[in-house]
C-alpha cells in the first residue's frame, strides 16, 4: 500500500460536510449529534478501488466557521484532494467557495491537488444552475463534480471512491 492520502473537505457551516463523512464511515445518516464541527475532525479510511488496490485516506473535515478559514492553509497544506462542499438550499454558501479555494490555494503546495465540487443534500431536490456550477469549473481547477446526499446516501461512497481513484491513478504516472 502506497502513502495515505491527505483530502480535505471544507465549505461553510452547516452544509453537510461532517453528515457526508459521516455517511460515508458507517453508512447511515447520522441522526444524533448533529452540531458544528470546531475547527477541524480528523478521520482515516481504507478504500478498497475497483482496479483491487487498497488505499488509506487521511480525511480532514474542517468547521465552517469564517475564524477557521485562517488555520485553513496551515492544515490543509501538501494535500493530494479537496472536496469543496455547498449546500444547493442555500446560495451564499456556493458562492462562499470562492474564498475558500482561495485560501485553500494559499496551502504549501497545494496547487497540483484533485479537487471535487459536492453538491450536499441532493435529497431536498434543489439544484444550483448547471450554468454557475461550469462557470466555477472553468475558473478554478475542479477535476469533478457530484451531487450527493448524507440523508439517502446517493453518491456518498462513489464520490469518495472516486476522489481516491482519480489521486491513486495521478501517483502511479
Amino acid at each position: 500500500m502506497e502513502r495515505p492520502f491527505k483530502v480535505v473537505i471544507a465549505g461553510e457551516k452547516h452544509v453537510g460536510k461532517s453528515s457526508l463523512v459521516h455517511r460515508f464511515k458507517h453508512n447511515q445518516f447520522p441522526l444524533k449529534d448533529l452540531r458544528s464541527t470546531i475547527g477541524f475532525e480528523f478521520t482515516i479510511e481504507t478504500i478498497t478501488l475497483t482496479d483491487g488496490a487498497t488505499v488509506k485516506i487521511h480525511l480532514y473535515d474542517f468547521g465552517g466557521e469564517p475564524g477557521f478559514r485562517m488555520i485553513f492553509p496551515q492544515y490543509a497544506s501538501n494535500c493530494d484532494g479537496l472536496i469543496l462542499a455547498f449546500d444547493p438550499s442555500r446560495e451564499e454558501t456556493f458562492e462562499a467557495l470562492h474564498e475558500w479555494i482561495k485560501v485553500y490555494e494559499q496551502g504549501e503546495d497545494n496547487t497540483d491537488s484533485i479537487n471535487f465540487l459536492v453538491s450536499t443534500k441532493a435529497d431536498l431536490g434543489i439544484t444550483t444552475s448547471p450554468l454557475k456550477i461550469n462557470e466555477f469549473r472553468n475558473k478554478y481547477p475542479i477535476t469533478e463534480y457530484f451531487k450527493t446526499s448524507a440523508i439517502t446516501g446517493e453518491n456518498t461512497e462513489r464520490l469518495f471512491q472516486r476522489i481516491a481513484m482519480v489521486i491513486h491513478q495521478k501517483h502511479q504516472k
